[in-house]
Protein backbone atom coordinates (compact mmCIF):
# COMPACT_ATOMS: atom_id res chain seq x y z
CA UNK A 1 0.00 0.00 0.00
CA UNK A 2 2.84 2.40 0.79
CA UNK A 3 4.27 1.84 -2.68
CA UNK A 4 0.98 2.95 -4.28
CA UNK A 5 0.79 6.00 -2.00
CA UNK A 6 4.28 7.08 -3.07
CA UNK A 7 3.40 6.46 -6.72
CA UNK A 8 0.19 8.51 -6.36
CA UNK A 9 2.15 11.46 -4.97
CA UNK A 10 4.75 11.24 -7.72
CA UNK A 11 2.26 10.79 -10.60
CA UNK A 12 -0.29 13.23 -9.05
CA UNK A 13 -3.43 11.11 -8.88
CA UNK A 14 -5.82 9.98 -6.12
CA UNK A 15 -7.33 6.60 -5.29
CA UNK A 16 -9.66 5.03 -2.74
CA UNK A 17 -9.57 1.58 -1.12
CA UNK A 18 -12.47 -0.67 -2.09
CA UNK A 19 -11.28 -3.78 -0.22
CA UNK A 20 -8.27 -4.33 1.99
CA UNK A 21 -6.88 -7.11 4.16
CA UNK A 22 -3.56 -8.29 5.54
CA UNK A 23 -2.78 -10.18 2.34
CA UNK A 24 -4.39 -8.21 -0.53
CA UNK A 25 -6.09 -4.96 -1.49
CA UNK A 26 -8.26 -3.51 -4.26
CA UNK A 27 -7.89 0.19 -5.19
CA UNK A 28 -10.13 2.37 -7.36
CA UNK A 29 -10.06 5.91 -8.72
CA UNK A 30 -11.80 8.57 -6.61
CA UNK A 31 -13.76 9.58 -9.72
CA UNK A 32 -16.71 7.19 -10.14
CA UNK A 33 -16.67 7.75 -13.89
CA UNK A 34 -13.05 6.53 -14.16
CA UNK A 35 -12.52 2.82 -14.84
CA UNK A 36 -9.03 2.67 -13.28
CA UNK A 37 -8.52 0.00 -10.62
CA UNK A 38 -5.62 -1.91 -9.13
CA UNK A 39 -5.53 -5.28 -7.35
CA UNK A 40 -2.55 -6.71 -5.52
CA UNK A 41 -1.63 -9.64 -3.29
CA UNK A 42 1.20 -9.63 -0.78
CA UNK A 43 4.21 -11.88 -1.37
CA UNK A 44 5.67 -13.59 1.69
CA UNK A 45 9.02 -15.25 2.16
CA UNK A 46 8.85 -18.92 1.31
CA UNK A 47 11.44 -21.40 2.53
CA UNK A 48 13.27 -21.43 -0.81
CA UNK A 49 13.96 -17.71 -0.50
CA UNK A 50 16.10 -18.36 2.57
CA UNK A 51 18.88 -19.59 0.27
CA UNK A 52 19.49 -15.93 -0.69
CA UNK A 53 20.53 -15.19 2.89
CA UNK A 54 23.49 -17.60 2.58
CA UNK A 55 24.84 -16.24 -0.72
CA UNK A 56 26.90 -13.14 -1.34
CA UNK A 57 24.39 -10.27 -1.87
CA UNK A 58 24.96 -9.86 -5.61
CA UNK A 59 21.79 -10.02 -7.72
CA UNK A 60 21.99 -10.41 -11.50
CA UNK A 61 18.90 -9.37 -13.49
CA UNK A 62 18.04 -9.77 -17.16
CA UNK A 63 15.11 -9.71 -19.57
CA UNK A 64 14.42 -12.02 -22.55
CA UNK A 65 11.70 -11.86 -25.18
CA UNK A 66 9.06 -14.58 -25.47
CA UNK A 67 8.40 -16.28 -28.80
CA UNK A 68 4.79 -17.46 -28.31
CA UNK A 69 1.72 -15.96 -30.03
CA UNK A 70 1.28 -12.99 -27.69
CA UNK A 71 4.98 -12.12 -27.31
CA UNK A 72 6.00 -10.44 -24.03
CA UNK A 73 9.18 -10.56 -21.96
CA UNK A 74 10.35 -12.73 -19.07
CA UNK A 75 12.34 -10.91 -16.37
CA UNK A 76 14.68 -12.96 -14.19
CA UNK A 77 16.76 -12.34 -11.06
CA UNK A 78 19.38 -14.78 -9.82
CA UNK A 79 22.55 -15.13 -7.76
CA UNK A 80 25.31 -17.68 -7.15
CA UNK A 81 26.19 -19.81 -4.17
CA UNK A 82 29.75 -18.78 -3.34
CA UNK A 83 31.06 -22.20 -2.32
CA UNK A 84 30.57 -23.89 -5.71
CA UNK A 85 29.37 -21.13 -8.04
CA UNK A 86 26.04 -22.76 -9.00
CA UNK A 87 23.12 -20.59 -10.15
CA UNK A 88 20.37 -19.86 -7.63
CA UNK A 89 17.28 -18.35 -9.36
CA UNK A 90 15.51 -15.85 -7.10
CA UNK A 91 12.54 -14.53 -9.07
CA UNK A 92 11.00 -14.42 -12.53
CA UNK A 93 8.01 -12.61 -13.99
CA UNK A 94 6.30 -12.18 -17.36
CA UNK A 95 5.62 -8.61 -18.49
CA UNK A 96 4.66 -6.85 -21.70
CA UNK A 97 8.12 -5.43 -22.43
CA UNK A 98 11.28 -4.09 -20.81
CA UNK A 99 10.23 -0.60 -19.74
CA UNK A 100 10.48 1.58 -16.62
CA UNK A 101 7.12 0.48 -15.20
CA UNK A 102 7.77 -3.26 -15.70
CA UNK A 103 11.21 -3.21 -14.09
CA UNK A 104 10.05 -0.95 -11.27
CA UNK A 105 7.17 -3.34 -10.48
CA UNK A 106 9.56 -6.32 -10.63
CA UNK A 107 12.05 -4.71 -8.23
CA UNK A 108 9.24 -3.71 -5.84
CA UNK A 109 8.19 -7.39 -5.62
CA UNK A 110 11.80 -8.50 -5.08
CA UNK A 111 12.43 -5.88 -2.41
CA UNK A 112 9.22 -6.83 -0.60
CA UNK A 113 10.26 -10.48 -0.60
CA UNK A 114 14.02 -10.37 -0.03
CA UNK A 115 14.50 -6.94 1.52
CA UNK A 116 17.83 -5.10 1.28
CA UNK A 117 21.09 -6.60 2.50
CA UNK A 118 24.31 -4.90 3.53
CA UNK A 119 26.87 -4.51 0.69
CA UNK A 120 24.26 -5.59 -1.86
CA UNK A 121 24.60 -4.75 -5.55
CA UNK A 122 22.61 -5.35 -8.74
CA UNK A 123 24.38 -6.44 -11.95
CA UNK A 124 22.86 -6.17 -15.42
CA UNK A 125 23.52 -5.05 -18.96
CA UNK A 126 23.22 -1.35 -19.84
CA UNK A 127 19.41 -1.40 -20.21
CA UNK A 128 18.26 2.11 -19.33
CA UNK A 129 14.96 0.91 -17.82
CA UNK A 130 16.84 -1.24 -15.28
CA UNK A 131 18.99 1.72 -14.31
CA UNK A 132 15.93 4.00 -13.90
CA UNK A 133 14.02 1.39 -11.86
CA UNK A 134 16.92 0.70 -9.47
CA UNK A 135 17.27 4.43 -8.78
CA UNK A 136 13.62 4.49 -7.63
CA UNK A 137 13.33 1.18 -5.76
CA UNK A 138 16.95 0.64 -4.62
CA UNK A 139 18.45 4.16 -4.35
CA UNK A 140 21.02 2.97 -1.80
CA UNK A 141 22.14 -0.13 -3.76
CA UNK A 142 24.92 0.21 -6.40
CA UNK A 143 23.92 -0.74 -9.95
CA UNK A 144 26.87 -2.43 -11.68
CA UNK A 145 27.38 -3.26 -15.35
CA UNK A 146 28.37 -6.54 -16.97
CA UNK A 147 31.86 -5.94 -18.36
CA UNK A 148 31.15 -8.09 -21.45
CA UNK A 149 28.09 -6.02 -22.41
CA UNK A 150 30.09 -2.85 -21.84
CA UNK A 151 32.83 -4.19 -24.10
CA UNK A 152 30.23 -4.73 -26.85
CA UNK A 153 29.30 -1.05 -26.54
CA UNK A 154 32.98 -0.01 -26.67
CA UNK A 155 33.58 -2.28 -29.65
CA UNK A 156 30.61 -0.82 -31.51
CA UNK A 157 31.51 2.81 -30.69
CA UNK A 158 35.24 2.60 -31.45
CA UNK A 159 35.28 0.17 -34.37
CA UNK A 160 38.58 1.28 -35.85
CA UNK A 161 40.79 0.16 -32.95
CA UNK A 162 38.63 -2.49 -31.26
CA UNK A 163 41.09 -5.34 -31.92
CA UNK A 164 43.91 -3.53 -30.11
CA UNK A 165 41.57 -2.37 -27.33
CA UNK A 166 40.03 -5.75 -26.41
CA UNK A 167 42.76 -7.27 -24.22
CA UNK A 168 43.54 -3.93 -22.59
CA UNK A 169 39.87 -3.31 -21.76
CA UNK A 170 39.42 -6.64 -19.97
CA UNK A 171 42.73 -6.18 -18.11
CA UNK A 172 41.43 -2.74 -17.11
CA UNK A 173 38.13 -4.14 -15.80
CA UNK A 174 39.82 -7.00 -13.90
CA UNK A 175 42.62 -4.93 -12.33
CA UNK A 176 42.54 -5.13 -8.52
CA UNK A 177 44.54 -1.98 -7.77
CA UNK A 178 44.09 1.61 -8.92
CA UNK A 179 47.77 1.66 -9.95
CA UNK A 180 47.25 -1.25 -12.38
CA UNK A 181 43.99 0.33 -13.56
CA UNK A 182 45.72 3.61 -14.37
CA UNK A 183 48.55 1.77 -16.14
CA UNK A 184 46.12 -0.03 -18.48
CA UNK A 185 44.10 3.17 -18.97
CA UNK A 186 47.28 4.94 -20.13
CA UNK A 187 47.93 2.10 -22.59
CA UNK A 188 44.34 2.43 -23.86
CA UNK A 189 44.65 6.20 -24.32
CA UNK A 190 47.73 5.67 -26.51
CA UNK A 191 45.56 3.63 -28.90
CA UNK A 192 42.41 5.83 -28.80
CA UNK A 193 42.09 8.82 -26.47
CA UNK A 194 38.30 8.94 -26.89
CA UNK A 195 37.73 5.76 -24.87
CA UNK A 196 38.76 7.21 -21.49
CA UNK A 197 36.08 9.99 -21.32
CA UNK A 198 33.50 7.49 -22.62
CA UNK A 199 34.23 5.06 -19.76
CA UNK A 200 34.57 7.86 -17.20
CA UNK A 201 31.08 9.13 -18.03
CA UNK A 202 29.63 5.65 -17.40
CA UNK A 203 31.38 5.51 -14.01
CA UNK A 204 34.48 3.47 -13.19
CA UNK A 205 32.83 2.07 -10.03
CA UNK A 206 30.08 0.41 -12.10
CA UNK A 207 32.28 -1.93 -14.17
CA UNK A 208 35.81 -2.17 -12.70
CA UNK A 209 37.21 -4.09 -9.74
CA UNK A 210 39.63 -1.36 -8.69
CA UNK A 211 36.93 1.30 -8.13
CA UNK A 212 34.07 -1.02 -7.11
CA UNK A 213 32.25 -0.01 -3.91
CA UNK A 214 31.21 -3.63 -3.21
CA UNK A 215 33.00 -7.00 -3.32
CA UNK A 216 31.77 -8.25 -6.70
CA UNK A 217 35.15 -9.35 -8.08
CA UNK A 218 33.88 -12.89 -8.71
CA UNK A 219 30.75 -11.64 -10.56
CA UNK A 220 32.02 -9.24 -13.23
CA UNK A 221 29.49 -10.37 -15.87
CA UNK A 222 25.80 -11.29 -16.13
CA UNK A 223 26.66 -14.76 -17.45
CA UNK A 224 24.50 -16.57 -14.89
CA UNK A 225 21.40 -14.75 -16.18
CA UNK A 226 22.40 -15.62 -19.74
CA UNK A 227 22.67 -19.27 -18.65
CA UNK A 228 19.06 -19.20 -17.43
CA UNK A 229 18.04 -17.74 -20.80
CA UNK A 230 19.83 -20.59 -22.56
CA UNK A 231 18.08 -23.14 -20.32
CA UNK A 232 14.58 -21.80 -21.08
CA UNK A 233 15.26 -20.96 -24.74
CA UNK A 234 12.85 -23.57 -26.16
CA UNK A 235 10.31 -23.08 -23.35
CA UNK A 236 9.92 -19.40 -24.31
CA UNK A 237 7.97 -20.60 -27.37
CA UNK A 238 5.30 -22.16 -25.10
CA UNK A 239 2.10 -20.51 -23.83
CA UNK A 240 2.46 -18.64 -20.54
CA UNK A 241 1.06 -21.38 -18.27
CA UNK A 242 3.29 -24.05 -19.79
CA UNK A 243 6.29 -21.72 -19.52
CA UNK A 244 5.64 -21.10 -15.81
CA UNK A 245 5.32 -24.84 -15.20
CA UNK A 246 8.61 -25.40 -17.00
CA UNK A 247 10.35 -22.78 -14.86
CA UNK A 248 9.01 -24.36 -11.66
CA UNK A 249 10.23 -27.81 -12.73
CA UNK A 250 13.60 -26.38 -13.73
CA UNK A 251 14.06 -24.76 -10.31
CA UNK A 252 13.10 -28.03 -8.59
CA UNK A 253 15.65 -30.01 -10.62
CA UNK A 254 18.46 -27.53 -10.07
CA UNK A 255 17.78 -27.16 -6.36
CA UNK A 256 17.58 -30.93 -5.80
CA UNK A 257 20.75 -31.59 -7.83
CA UNK A 258 22.70 -28.87 -6.01
CA UNK A 259 21.44 -30.07 -2.62
CA UNK A 260 22.68 -33.61 -3.32
CA UNK A 261 26.02 -32.23 -4.52
CA UNK A 262 26.36 -30.15 -1.34
CA UNK A 263 25.65 -33.17 0.86
CA UNK A 264 28.37 -35.11 -0.96
CA UNK A 265 30.99 -32.40 -0.28
CA UNK A 266 33.55 -33.58 2.29
CA UNK A 267 36.03 -30.68 2.14
CA UNK A 268 35.93 -27.56 4.31
CA UNK A 269 35.29 -25.39 1.23
CA UNK A 270 33.21 -25.90 -1.89
CA UNK A 271 34.88 -27.88 -4.69
CA UNK A 272 35.57 -24.89 -6.98
CA UNK A 273 37.30 -22.72 -4.38
CA UNK A 274 38.99 -25.63 -2.62
CA UNK A 275 40.89 -26.22 -5.90
CA UNK A 276 41.69 -22.50 -6.15
CA UNK A 277 43.07 -22.43 -2.59
CA UNK A 278 45.27 -25.46 -3.34
CA UNK A 279 46.50 -23.80 -6.54
CA UNK A 280 47.45 -20.66 -4.59
CA UNK A 281 49.27 -22.87 -2.08
CA UNK A 282 51.47 -24.34 -4.84
CA UNK A 283 52.26 -20.86 -6.24
CA UNK A 284 53.28 -19.64 -2.75
CA UNK A 285 56.10 -22.22 -2.55
CA UNK A 286 58.42 -19.84 -4.45
CA UNK A 287 57.92 -16.92 -2.03
CA UNK A 288 59.77 -15.89 1.11
CA UNK A 289 58.37 -14.13 4.18
CA UNK A 290 59.94 -11.49 6.41
CA UNK A 291 57.82 -10.72 9.54
CA UNK A 292 57.67 -7.11 10.75
CA UNK A 293 55.24 -7.79 13.64
CA UNK A 294 52.99 -10.69 14.63
CA UNK A 295 50.38 -9.41 12.15
CA UNK A 296 52.37 -7.50 9.52
CA UNK A 297 54.62 -9.25 6.98
CA UNK A 298 56.67 -8.56 3.87
CA UNK A 299 56.39 -11.23 1.17
CA UNK A 300 59.09 -11.37 -1.50
CA UNK A 301 58.13 -12.73 -4.91
CA UNK A 302 61.42 -12.60 -6.76
CA UNK A 303 62.41 -8.93 -6.64
CA UNK A 304 58.85 -7.75 -6.02
CA UNK A 305 57.88 -6.79 -2.45
CA UNK A 306 54.33 -7.22 -1.11
CA UNK A 307 52.79 -6.29 2.25
CA UNK A 308 50.30 -8.59 4.06
CA UNK A 309 48.41 -7.64 7.23
CA UNK A 310 46.57 -10.61 8.74
CA UNK A 311 44.84 -8.57 11.46
CA UNK A 312 43.03 -6.34 8.96
CA UNK A 313 42.87 -9.00 6.22
CA UNK A 314 44.54 -6.71 3.69
CA UNK A 315 47.24 -7.12 1.10
CA UNK A 316 48.88 -4.59 -1.21
CA UNK A 317 47.50 -6.29 -4.37
CA UNK A 318 43.94 -6.15 -2.89
CA UNK A 319 43.10 -9.72 -3.96
CA UNK A 320 43.00 -10.87 -0.33
CA UNK A 321 40.38 -8.28 0.71
CA UNK A 322 38.36 -8.30 -2.54
CA UNK A 323 38.04 -12.07 -3.03
CA UNK A 324 38.25 -12.90 0.71
CA UNK A 325 40.38 -15.93 -0.11
CA UNK A 326 44.07 -16.47 0.73
CA UNK A 327 46.04 -15.40 -2.34
CA UNK A 328 49.55 -16.92 -2.87
CA UNK A 329 51.15 -14.10 -0.81
CA UNK A 330 48.72 -14.64 2.08
CA UNK A 331 49.33 -18.40 1.83
CA UNK A 332 53.07 -17.81 2.21
CA UNK A 333 52.43 -15.97 5.49
CA UNK A 334 49.97 -18.60 6.75
CA UNK A 335 52.50 -21.40 6.12
CA UNK A 336 55.26 -19.38 7.75
CA UNK A 337 53.16 -18.93 10.90
CA UNK A 338 51.57 -22.42 10.72
CA UNK A 339 48.04 -21.01 10.53
CA UNK A 340 45.00 -22.64 8.93
CA UNK A 341 43.38 -20.82 5.96
CA UNK A 342 39.80 -21.34 7.19
CA UNK A 343 39.74 -18.37 9.56
CA UNK A 344 41.00 -16.04 6.78
CA UNK A 345 38.34 -17.05 4.24
CA UNK A 346 34.84 -15.66 3.85
CA UNK A 347 32.19 -17.93 5.36
CA UNK A 348 30.36 -17.83 2.00
CA UNK A 349 32.94 -20.29 0.59
CA UNK A 350 32.45 -22.91 3.29
CA UNK A 351 30.47 -26.12 3.18
CA UNK A 352 28.09 -25.01 5.96
CA UNK A 353 26.82 -22.08 3.86
CA UNK A 354 26.48 -24.36 0.84
CA UNK A 355 24.29 -26.81 2.76
CA UNK A 356 22.10 -24.03 4.14
CA UNK A 357 21.66 -22.48 0.68
CA UNK A 358 19.90 -25.61 -0.58
CA UNK A 359 18.44 -26.70 2.74
CA UNK A 360 14.83 -26.06 1.71
CA UNK A 361 13.23 -27.68 -1.36
CA UNK A 362 11.21 -26.04 -4.13
CA UNK A 363 7.80 -27.47 -3.32
CA UNK A 364 5.98 -29.08 -6.27
CA UNK A 365 2.76 -27.50 -7.50
CA UNK A 366 -0.44 -29.49 -6.76
CA UNK A 367 -2.95 -30.45 -9.44
CA UNK A 368 -5.05 -27.56 -10.76
CA UNK A 369 -8.21 -29.17 -9.34
CA UNK A 370 -6.81 -28.67 -5.81
CA UNK A 371 -5.97 -24.97 -6.16
CA UNK A 372 -7.60 -22.58 -3.69
CA UNK A 373 -8.34 -19.44 -5.71
CA UNK A 374 -9.69 -16.27 -4.01
CA UNK A 375 -13.12 -15.12 -5.20
CA UNK A 376 -11.87 -11.73 -6.36
CA UNK A 377 -9.33 -13.48 -8.59
CA UNK A 378 -12.00 -15.78 -10.02
CA UNK A 379 -14.13 -12.73 -10.84
CA UNK A 380 -11.37 -11.07 -12.85
CA UNK A 381 -11.83 -11.24 -16.61
CA UNK A 382 -8.46 -11.50 -18.33
CA UNK A 383 -8.56 -10.65 -22.02
CA UNK A 384 -5.78 -11.53 -24.46
CA UNK A 385 -3.43 -8.63 -25.19
CA UNK A 386 -4.09 -6.49 -28.21
CA UNK A 387 -1.57 -7.19 -30.89
CA UNK A 388 -0.98 -8.23 -34.45
CA UNK A 389 1.26 -11.02 -35.60
CA UNK A 390 3.80 -10.14 -38.22
CA UNK A 391 3.59 -11.87 -41.58
CA UNK A 392 5.86 -14.79 -42.23
CA UNK A 393 7.50 -17.39 -40.06
CA UNK A 394 8.23 -16.21 -36.48
CA UNK A 395 11.90 -15.46 -35.83
CA UNK A 396 13.59 -17.90 -33.45
CA UNK A 397 16.77 -15.93 -32.82
CA UNK A 398 17.24 -12.25 -32.02
CA UNK A 399 19.01 -10.05 -34.53
CA UNK A 400 22.59 -9.76 -33.36
CA UNK A 401 24.42 -6.45 -33.78
CA UNK A 402 27.59 -6.45 -35.84
CA UNK A 403 29.65 -6.13 -32.64
CA UNK A 404 28.51 -9.59 -31.48
CA UNK A 405 29.08 -11.38 -34.78
CA UNK A 406 32.18 -13.47 -35.18
CA UNK A 407 34.83 -11.92 -37.37
CA UNK A 408 35.37 -13.48 -40.77
CA UNK A 409 38.20 -15.95 -41.20
CA UNK A 410 41.44 -14.23 -42.06
CA UNK A 411 43.00 -15.21 -45.37
CA UNK A 412 46.37 -14.53 -46.98
CA UNK A 413 47.97 -14.67 -50.40
CA UNK A 414 49.68 -17.96 -51.34
CA UNK A 415 52.28 -16.12 -53.44
CA UNK A 416 53.62 -13.37 -51.12
CA UNK A 417 52.11 -14.51 -47.81
CA UNK A 418 50.55 -11.13 -47.01
CA UNK A 419 46.93 -10.75 -45.90
CA UNK A 420 44.02 -8.85 -47.44
CA UNK A 421 44.19 -10.36 -50.95
CA UNK A 422 44.61 -13.67 -52.80
CA UNK A 423 47.03 -14.88 -55.46
CA UNK A 424 44.80 -13.71 -58.34
CA UNK A 425 44.92 -10.07 -57.22
CA UNK A 426 48.47 -10.16 -55.87
CA UNK A 427 50.59 -7.18 -56.89
CA UNK A 428 53.76 -8.62 -55.40
CA UNK A 429 54.27 -11.39 -57.96
CA UNK A 430 57.88 -11.88 -58.90
CA UNK A 431 58.48 -10.58 -62.43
Amino acid sequence: MNVMKNLAVRERFQFKVKRSSATRYHLMCVDDNCAWSFKSSAVFKANIFKGWEHCRPIMVVHGSFLKAAYKGTILTACTQDRAVGKILPLAYAIVDSENNKSWEWFFVQIKGTFGVREAMCIVSDRNESIFNATKVVYPEVPHCICMFHLWQNVKRTFKKHHKQLKDIFFALARAYTIENFEYHMTEMCKIDSRVQPYLFEIGYERWSRAYSKVKRSMVMTSNIAESINAANKDARELPVMRLLEYMTNLLQQWNNKNRKSAMETFTEFGEKYDKLIRKNLIVSEQMTVNPATEQLYTVFEGVRRNIVCLEEGTYSCRKFQMDELPCPHAWAVLKNQQLKPGQYCSFYYKKDKLLRTYEFPVNPMPDESLWVIPIEVMEDVVLPPKGRRNAGRPRKERLRPASEKESKRAFSCSVCGQGGHNRKTCKNRPK
